[in-house]
Protein backbone atom coordinates (compact mmCIF):
# COMPACT_ATOMS: atom_id res chain seq x y z
CA UNK A 1 0.00 0.00 0.00
CA UNK A 2 1.47 3.12 -0.79
CA UNK A 3 1.29 6.43 1.37
CA UNK A 4 -1.35 8.38 -0.24
CA UNK A 5 -4.10 5.26 -0.18
CA UNK A 6 -6.41 6.17 2.38
CA UNK A 7 -6.97 3.37 5.13
CA UNK A 8 -10.53 2.94 7.86
CA UNK A 9 -8.34 5.30 10.08
CA UNK A 10 -6.87 8.36 8.07
CA UNK A 11 -8.62 11.36 8.10
CA UNK A 12 -10.50 12.22 4.94
CA UNK A 13 -8.85 14.52 1.95
CA UNK A 14 -10.22 18.50 0.98
CA UNK A 15 -11.51 16.77 -2.10
CA UNK A 16 -13.50 13.52 -0.31
CA UNK A 17 -15.22 16.28 2.32
CA UNK A 18 -16.17 18.33 -0.82
CA UNK A 19 -17.77 15.66 -2.67
CA UNK A 20 -20.02 15.20 0.49
CA UNK A 21 -20.98 18.11 1.33
CA UNK A 22 -24.17 18.97 0.10
CA UNK A 23 -26.51 21.62 -0.76
CA UNK A 24 -29.70 22.50 0.92
CA UNK A 25 -32.73 21.73 -1.01
CA UNK A 26 -34.76 24.18 0.47
CA UNK A 27 -33.36 27.48 1.43
CA UNK A 28 -35.20 29.93 3.04
CA UNK A 29 -33.01 32.77 3.85
CA UNK A 30 -32.74 35.04 0.23
CA UNK A 31 -30.77 37.76 -0.18
CA UNK A 32 -30.80 40.31 -3.37
CA UNK A 33 -27.02 41.07 -3.54
CA UNK A 34 -27.22 44.45 -5.68
CA UNK A 35 -23.98 46.00 -7.41
CA UNK A 36 -24.52 49.80 -8.26
CA UNK A 37 -22.09 51.86 -10.21
CA UNK A 38 -21.62 55.38 -10.33
CA UNK A 39 -19.14 57.86 -12.44
CA UNK A 40 -17.83 54.84 -14.59
CA UNK A 41 -15.22 55.48 -16.75
CA UNK A 42 -17.55 53.19 -19.72
CA UNK A 43 -20.03 50.05 -19.70
CA UNK A 44 -19.61 47.05 -17.68
CA UNK A 45 -21.25 44.02 -18.82
CA UNK A 46 -20.19 40.99 -17.08
CA UNK A 47 -20.68 41.02 -13.24
CA UNK A 48 -19.53 37.75 -11.46
CA UNK A 49 -18.87 36.38 -7.75
CA UNK A 50 -19.46 33.54 -5.43
CA UNK A 51 -20.44 33.07 -1.80
CA UNK A 52 -18.15 31.54 0.69
CA UNK A 53 -19.88 29.41 3.72
CA UNK A 54 -17.91 27.94 6.45
CA UNK A 55 -18.95 25.36 9.41
CA UNK A 56 -17.24 26.79 12.18
CA UNK A 57 -18.61 23.98 14.34
CA UNK A 58 -16.49 20.93 13.19
CA UNK A 59 -12.89 20.64 12.83
CA UNK A 60 -10.80 17.90 10.73
CA UNK A 61 -7.32 17.46 10.09
CA UNK A 62 -6.32 17.50 6.75
CA UNK A 63 -2.95 16.15 6.71
CA UNK A 64 -1.80 14.07 9.97
CA UNK A 65 1.63 14.76 9.51
CA UNK A 66 1.11 18.51 9.75
CA UNK A 67 -2.08 18.55 12.20
CA UNK A 68 -3.48 21.66 11.15
CA UNK A 69 -7.76 21.33 12.42
CA UNK A 70 -9.66 23.35 9.55
CA UNK A 71 -13.41 24.05 9.13
CA UNK A 72 -15.38 22.40 6.45
CA UNK A 73 -15.40 25.17 4.09
CA UNK A 74 -17.25 25.72 0.37
CA UNK A 75 -18.15 27.93 -2.22
CA UNK A 76 -21.13 28.48 -4.53
CA UNK A 77 -21.07 31.00 -7.47
CA UNK A 78 -23.49 33.97 -8.14
CA UNK A 79 -25.18 34.55 -10.98
CA UNK A 80 -25.78 37.91 -11.72
CA UNK A 81 -28.39 39.67 -13.75
CA UNK A 82 -27.73 42.95 -15.57
CA UNK A 83 -30.95 45.21 -14.62
CA UNK A 84 -29.75 48.62 -16.85
CA UNK A 85 -26.15 49.79 -17.50
CA UNK A 86 -25.18 50.63 -13.64
CA UNK A 87 -26.95 47.71 -11.95
CA UNK A 88 -26.67 44.07 -11.46
CA UNK A 89 -28.40 42.08 -8.84
CA UNK A 90 -28.30 38.50 -7.98
CA UNK A 91 -30.43 36.15 -4.96
CA UNK A 92 -27.95 34.56 -2.41
CA UNK A 93 -29.13 32.40 0.01
CA UNK A 94 -27.26 32.11 3.54
CA UNK A 95 -28.68 28.86 4.40
CA UNK A 96 -27.39 27.55 0.81
CA UNK A 97 -25.80 24.45 1.96
CA UNK A 98 -27.20 21.65 3.88
CA UNK A 99 -26.35 20.78 7.87
CA UNK A 100 -25.37 17.25 8.19
CA UNK A 101 -22.73 15.27 9.78
CA UNK A 102 -20.22 15.22 7.28
CA UNK A 103 -17.81 13.89 9.47
CA UNK A 104 -18.87 11.78 11.82
CA UNK A 105 -18.56 13.64 14.81
CA UNK A 106 -22.45 15.98 14.67
CA UNK A 107 -23.86 17.97 12.90
CA UNK A 108 -22.13 20.77 11.12
CA UNK A 109 -24.01 24.03 11.23
CA UNK A 110 -23.21 25.99 7.81
CA UNK A 111 -22.77 30.16 8.53
CA UNK A 112 -22.31 32.49 5.66
CA UNK A 113 -19.01 33.75 5.62
CA UNK A 114 -19.17 36.33 3.04
CA UNK A 115 -19.78 37.82 -0.75
CA UNK A 116 -17.03 38.17 -3.30
CA UNK A 117 -18.28 39.74 -6.58
CA UNK A 118 -15.93 41.51 -9.29
CA UNK A 119 -17.31 43.38 -12.24
CA UNK A 120 -15.50 43.42 -15.79
CA UNK A 121 -16.00 45.56 -18.57
CA UNK A 122 -16.36 43.22 -21.10
CA UNK A 123 -15.55 39.95 -19.87
CA UNK A 124 -12.27 39.68 -21.65
CA UNK A 125 -9.61 37.60 -19.93
CA UNK A 126 -7.45 41.07 -20.31
CA UNK A 127 -10.50 43.44 -18.26
CA UNK A 128 -9.45 44.20 -14.88
CA UNK A 129 -11.93 42.41 -12.33
CA UNK A 130 -13.11 45.77 -9.87
CA UNK A 131 -14.00 43.52 -6.49
CA UNK A 132 -16.73 44.17 -4.42
CA UNK A 133 -17.50 42.16 -1.05
CA UNK A 134 -19.50 42.21 1.68
CA UNK A 135 -18.86 40.05 4.70
CA UNK A 136 -21.27 37.40 5.93
CA UNK A 137 -22.53 39.83 9.11
CA UNK A 138 -22.67 42.52 6.85
CA UNK A 139 -25.13 40.72 4.07
CA UNK A 140 -26.94 39.47 7.40
CA UNK A 141 -27.80 42.92 8.71
CA UNK A 142 -29.14 44.57 5.07
CA UNK A 143 -25.63 46.78 5.34
CA UNK A 144 -23.89 48.28 2.06
CA UNK A 145 -20.03 48.98 1.23
CA UNK A 146 -18.87 50.91 -1.19
CA UNK A 147 -15.56 50.51 -3.23
CA UNK A 148 -13.77 53.43 -4.36
CA UNK A 149 -11.17 52.97 -7.64
CA UNK A 150 -8.83 54.66 -10.40
CA UNK A 151 -10.56 55.21 -13.86
CA UNK A 152 -7.20 55.61 -15.43
CA UNK A 153 -6.65 51.26 -15.54
CA UNK A 154 -10.26 50.73 -16.96
CA UNK A 155 -11.17 47.91 -18.91
CA UNK A 156 -7.39 46.63 -18.31
CA UNK A 157 -4.95 45.20 -20.57
CA UNK A 158 -3.25 42.53 -18.23
CA UNK A 159 -2.87 39.26 -20.10
CA UNK A 160 -3.06 37.39 -15.91
CA UNK A 161 -6.64 38.57 -15.14
CA UNK A 162 -5.80 41.12 -12.35
CA UNK A 163 -8.25 42.14 -9.94
CA UNK A 164 -8.75 45.50 -8.44
CA UNK A 165 -9.88 45.76 -4.64
CA UNK A 166 -10.25 49.73 -4.66
CA UNK A 167 -10.20 51.25 -1.10
CA UNK A 168 -13.27 51.47 0.92
CA UNK A 169 -11.40 55.17 1.84
CA UNK A 170 -11.78 57.68 -0.94
CA UNK A 171 -8.96 59.67 1.03
CA UNK A 172 -6.59 56.94 0.53
CA UNK A 173 -6.09 58.62 -2.99
CA UNK A 174 -4.00 61.87 -3.38
CA UNK A 175 -5.58 64.79 -4.00
CA UNK A 176 -4.80 64.77 -7.64
CA UNK A 177 -7.11 61.44 -8.36
CA UNK A 178 -10.38 62.82 -6.44
CA UNK A 179 -11.73 63.88 -9.55
CA UNK A 180 -10.75 60.35 -11.13
CA UNK A 181 -12.42 57.77 -8.93
CA UNK A 182 -15.40 55.88 -9.83
CA UNK A 183 -17.18 53.63 -7.16
CA UNK A 184 -18.95 50.07 -7.06
CA UNK A 185 -21.62 49.95 -4.03
CA UNK A 186 -22.59 46.18 -3.11
CA UNK A 187 -25.78 46.56 -1.39
CA UNK A 188 -27.12 43.45 0.90
CA UNK A 189 -31.29 43.22 1.21
CA UNK A 190 -33.23 40.26 2.72
CA UNK A 191 -35.38 38.42 -0.08
CA UNK A 192 -35.52 37.98 -3.64
CA UNK A 193 -35.89 41.06 -6.17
Amino acid sequence: MNAETPTSDSAPSMAELEAKYQRNPAPKQAYRIELKVADAPGPFERAEGFVSYEAPNCTFIPNQIVGVRKRPSHTLPIEFAKVDESTFVATIHADAMLDEDYLGEGVCHWELMGVSSWLKATGAKTDIGYLANLAGDEVRAQKFRTNYYLKDEYPGNDPDERLDPGELDRNKFTPEFQGQLFTITSIAKAGTP
